[in-house]
């Protein structure tokens, strides 16, 4: 077991509220991953020896913004992996609109603030800086735009922050639609499973709307990587080395919708997951645990991996068990014998 511990520590650092989104990677054995907030790690005095992934970009003030490209930038100078420049991160506003001008999305998206006018129909409104639903159906006019613009100005949302987005998207099957999603892990991309829906606004999908031809189909795209090549444009316009990047197909070309730099990740099939899925979601987890191991960047001794692993595990455990645990783990915290000369260096702790 203290083998397969031996990676180093990836940190993966988000916002305080969205901490949750890779805490099942605790339960990885074959990972060692720590989930921290922005707010613990730009107070921190001591860098630490470990890769930093930043995610949560979309979601940070520009001050926060500049302080993270700092603290990156400390990080990447003393020689630590460091994935997603804060400084080079593209918002969706900036990114749909790069990537329309490149060429490589048929759609614009526009600023309300900016008063241009779309060039194709329909369009929907959508609030920048976050992943929730538009806050605005299909609008198939200018007058119906901006009475949608009234609207939503009234219902709280910020003119400063509400994007006109031109609508690209089409079923893939009479009254059945699809997102297609890859994600990005260093510089590694891993197809990954189709979000199915009967309504153009694919987010979460429906249980029980997909034929299994397309669950066999799902399979053949996570082991062909089939839009590898398409989207990492997307990716390195946007400046993002980890994440997922969502789209679709409009007459068999993708189409970017968003790139995600926090994606909620679950790596184990939950019971309600239909028995034709699972083997796309092993390969995924298989072929994501693997890119993962491939960012580590210091080994460090295994018996510190195996204490990291051992604390982590404890937030999982009824309260009443937590003492009982707490004793083993801290016998692993400092064994006997080790040599100090060989794990730290100035200004760094493992």
């Amino acid at each position: 077991m203290l083998t397969r511990l031996g990676a180093v520590l990836i940190l993966v650092i988000t916002t305080r509220e969205h901490r949750y989104t890779h805490r099942s990677l605790y339960g990885e054995r074959g990972l060692d991953v720590e989930v921290v907030s922005y707010d613990r790690v730009l107070n921190r005095k001591v860098l630490q020896k470990a890769t930093h992934v930043f995610t949560d970009l979309d979601r940070l003030s520009n001050w926060q913004l500049h302080e993270a490209a700092l603290l990156y930038r400390r990080l990447t100078d003393a020689g630590i992996h460091a994935l997603n420049d804060p400084a080079r991160f593209a918002d969706r506003y900036g990114l749909l609109r790069g990537l329309h001008h490149a060429g490589i999305n048929d759609f614009n998206a526009y600023r309300v603030d900016s008063l241009e006018r779309p060039s194709r129909w329909p369009v929907f409104l959508r609030l920048e800086g976050n992943h929730a639903a538009p806050v605005s159906p299909l609008l198939d006019n200018q007058e119906e735009l901006e009475k949608a613009i009234e609207t939503a100005v009234e219902q709280g949302a910020p003119r400063s922050a509400t994007l006109i987005i031109e609508y690209a998207a089409e079923p893939v099957r009479p009254g059945l639609y699809r997102k297609l999603s890859v994600f990005r892990v260093g510089d590694r991309l891993l197809g990954y499973t189709c979000v199915h829906d009967d309504n153009w606004l694919v987010k979460y999908g429906k249980f029980g709307i997909t034929p299994p031809d397309l669950y066999d189909e799902e399979y053949r795209l996570i082991v062909d990587n089939t839009y590898a090549a398409a989207v990492k444009p997307a990716f390195d316009l946007a400046g993002i080395e980890y994440g997922r990047v969502d789209f679709g197909l409009l007459g068999g070309k993708p189409q970017i919708y968003e790139i995600n730099s926090n994606p909620h990740l679950n790596l184990r099939p939950t019971r309600e997951i239909p028995q034709r899925r699972k083997p796309s979601l092993a390969l995924f987890r298989t072929n994501y645990i693997d890119a993962m191991n491939a960012i580590d960047s210091t080994p460090r001794p295994a018996w510190r991996a195996a204490s990291a692993f051992a604390l982590r595990t404890l937030e999982a455990l009824p309260a009443r068990a937590i003492h009982f645990a707490g004793n083993a783990a801290a016998h692993l915290r400092k064994p006997a014998g080790r040599d100090k000369s060989q794990e730290t260096g100035p200004g760094l702790q493992m």
